[in-house]
């Protein structure tokens, strides 16, 4: 097995440092994490306030649980304030991450072979390799999330659930990402495998008992320092301000495409109101449209300011509006939508460096992405973005086709291995919690599937590995 981790670490350290070395970047919501590392170093606590003003207003966290900008503010105080050693230490807690899901195959399967081709698709694997370029949460969340994988195989191999081990990778991965608390739906299911349901339950209330620990102890704090809500908003701005929840409402009843996003609500996130550019198909009548841009116009004004409340309400009476008269799209048809949204999309970028220049509009996006024209124009003035783009997309279409094709002979009980059938049931509950999460909260932005796709490599490899087994058996 030394071979087969030395393999595995070069090869997802090598992939990773191009990357990170040739094209470093800071990622869209940096300067919110940037500003709460900055307060902790300065002995202000997890606060939003600008560093050089000398206010400390407490927050929740800023994006999430302050566990990232503690990382921020832990490896600068290490290594000089220096931006590039926080890419280098997320790929080296990454590569860790994986060396240790890699034993746990090893430990489950009793395959050398197994353990190999799982850890040498993870190392490369077109979806994972360059989120180590950004200064954001998302190297981390798939580090906690692929330790959580490993720590159920461990609790599958032994028939016994690791309660301790699981709840200080849970820990980890919910203090960087919340999102991250669906994570102990995968948990749940391996409990229910190995236990009879009764004392599922019981390791299940003493799991949640060492959760609620760090969880609660952060709560207590934001009583004490008297935090307006205990529950961070949606959407974090600048200063700590308000969300505009009207305007979040109103997005709520039409919003069903990943590129709708950002002209609708990217601008509204840092008040830049003029850059607003909303979707031709997010009407319903031309009165509505009317009335819409006659409220952007006038939210113009306020352009570096908190979101007016009073236009705030006027969008959220025409959601009212449109909830009223057309519930059924609302609450389940859109929520549908962006559950195929999230995986249907093959243009997504994956992080690597390959978006379209800002000059391309989001109008135009959106047109080019629904096949409406312009995407061969595209392709043969950008053939870096879309060969890569190819990559990420073909790879990702093959990917699910595999992981549905597994799932489907499963079912049918032509996959026979209760193993398989085990790695089945956590990455497809991995699957299907975060669609239906970010699918019903209107967060369709592709990189928030990209925490499922460690499990679906890892039943993408067995399930393969079981079939060539069983062929050469029965040939």
């Amino acid at each position: 097995m030394i071979k087969v981790y030395l393999v595995v670490c070069l090869l997802a350290i090598f992939t990773r440092l191009i990357f990170v070395f040739f094209f470093p970047d800071g990622g869209g919501d940096w300067d919110i994490y940037s500003t709460v590392a900055e307060n902790i170093l300065n002995g202000c606590g997890v606060s939003l306030s600008n560093p050089e003003s000398g206010e400390c207003v407490p927050h929740f966290g800023g994006n999430q649980l302050p566990g990232f900008p503690a990382f921020v503010a832990l490896v600068w105080e290490i290594f000089d304030h220096k931006d590039a050693s926080i890419r280098l230490a997320q790929t080296f807690i990454y590569v860790a991450s994986l060396l240790w899901l890699v034993r746990s195959v090893y430990i489950y399967t009793s395959s050398t072979r197994i353990a190999l081709l799982v850890g040498v698709v993870m190392a490369i694997s077109p979806l994972q390799i360059a989120w180590p370029r950004f200064t954001q949460t998302e190297t981390l969340a798939l580090a906690a999330t692929i330790l959580v994988l490993a720590e159920l195989l461990y609790s599958l191999a032994y028939n016994r659930l690791r309660i301790v081990s699981l709840a200080v990778v849970l820990t980890f991965a919910m203090f960087i990402r919340l999102d991250s608390v669906l994570l102990t739906i995968p948990t749940a299911v391996t409990g229910f495998i190995i236990y009879k349901p009764y004392k599922a339950f019981k390791k299940g209330l003493v799991l949640l008992l060492l959760l609620s620990i760090p969880i609660g102890s952060w709560t207590v704090r934001n009583i004490n320092v008297e935090l307006p809500s205990l529950f961070p908003q949606s959407m974090t701005l600048p200063g700590g301000a308000h969300q505009p929840t009207g305007y979040l409402k109103w997005g709520q009843t039409w919003v069903t495409e990943e590129y709708q996003r950002p002209g609708w609500q990217w601008g509204v996130n840092r008040f830049n109101y003029d850059s607003i550019s909303i979707d031709n198909k997010a009407y319903d009548s031309i009165e509505e449209k009317s009335r819409v841009e006659g409220l952007l116009e006038d939210l113009k004004k306020y352009n570096g300011q908190p979101f007016p409340q009073e236009i705030d309400h006027e969008f959220s009476e025409i959601a009212s509006e449109r909830l009223r008269n057309y519930k059924f799209r609302t609450l389940i048809v859109n929520p549908l939508k962006r559950s195929a949204a999230l995986w249907t999309n093959l243009f997504s970028s994956y992080a690597w460096p390959n978006e379209l220049p800002s000059k391309i509009s989001h109008q135009a996006r959106l047109q080019a992405k629904r096949g409406d024209g312009g995407i061969i124009d595209l392709a043969l003035e950008y053939p870096f973005i879309a060969i890569t783009k190819g990559i990420t997309g073909g790879y990702k279409m093959l990917l699910q086709i595999i992981f549905i094709l597994i799932t489907i002979l499963a079912i049918n009980r032509s996959i026979t291995s209760k193993k398989i059938r085990n790695i089945l049931f956590i990455s497809g509950s991995i699957v299907l919690a975060r669609t239906a999460f970010f699918a019903i909260t209107n967060n369709i932005e592709t990189r928030y599937s990209v925490e499922a796709v460690p499990g679906m490599e890892l039943l993408v490899i067995c399930g393969i590995v079981y079939f060539f087994k069983t062929y050469r058996e029965k040939t």
